[in-house]
């Protein structure tokens, strides 16, 4: 048990599924308290940005630069990395949470849902399901942390922290 936790894809997925949590409850909060899903976006991902910056610095690559400029490169790149994810989120919110939403909600039949049904309305899932803008929302929520922990490890592990490569050649 103790080996699956040293393995680097095991650790970035858990950490990948925090960093995950932690966008899910800093949107649906913005979400539930300004009724705005773009300024959820922005604020969800600073946050679940910064969140992903340390733990994959520290748990996952176990990077050791803590130097100024080396803290400095690494979260450019870092940020630089998760800007596609940004913009890829902040996309697919306006297409299909603020520009057609009630169209998907219609497509999706979500209308048709009994949200009076326990698992929409219990004080844990109401915040985040509970409505058929909320469960429209959710749904792509859900697809964009798919495809952002699939990327976003592909960009950590090849540009932001990658090992320092030893030339054989140094070696002899």
């Amino acid at each position: 048990m103790k080996k699956l936790f040293k393995n680097e894809k095991i650790l970035y997925l858990l950490f990948g599924i925090g960093t995950t949590a932690v966008y899910f409850l800093t949107r649906f909060l913005i979400v539930n308290i300004s009724e705005n899903s773009m300024w959820a976006v922005i604020t969800a991902q600073i946050t679940a940005i910064l969140f992903a910056y340390f733990t994959n610095k520290i748990f996952v690559f176990k990077d050791q630069k803590w130097k100024p400029i080396d803290l400095l490169k690494q979260i450019t790149g870092f940020i630089a990395g998760r800007a596609f994810v940004f913009g890829l989120d902040l996309l697919i919110t306006y297409i299909a949470v603020v520009a057609y939403s009630k169209e998907i909600i219609h497509f999706l039949g979500l209308n048709s849902i009994n949200y009076d049904h326990l698992l929409f309305s219990s004080s844990l899932t109401k915040g985040f399901i509970g409505t058929p803008a909320l469960l429209n929302e959710f749904i792509f929520v859900f697809i964009v942390q798919i495809l952002a922990i699939i990327i976003n490890y592909i960009i950590s592990k090849k540009a932001v922290f990658k090992a320092e490569r030893v030339n054989k050649e140094q070696l002899h």
